[in-house]
């Protein structure tokens, strides 16, 4: 089980649906996933298939 501790010392359960301020290391995290998004080709799944009759 993962637990999160808060500055304030209150630990969660879960982190889901709250906002984590991007200081420190998670502002790195951050900028490492948003430039993987951002490097990332849309999906082709989601383009018209031309038909081949």
């Amino acid at each position: 089980m993962i637990k999160h501790i808060l500055a304030d010392g209150t630990e969660l359960k879960s982190i889901e649906g709250r906002t984590i301020p991007p200081t420190g290391k998670t502002e790195a995290v951050y900028k490492l996933i948003a430039d993987f998004l951002t490097s990332q080709k849309p999906s082709t799944a989601a383009e018209p298939q031309a038909s081949r009759a």
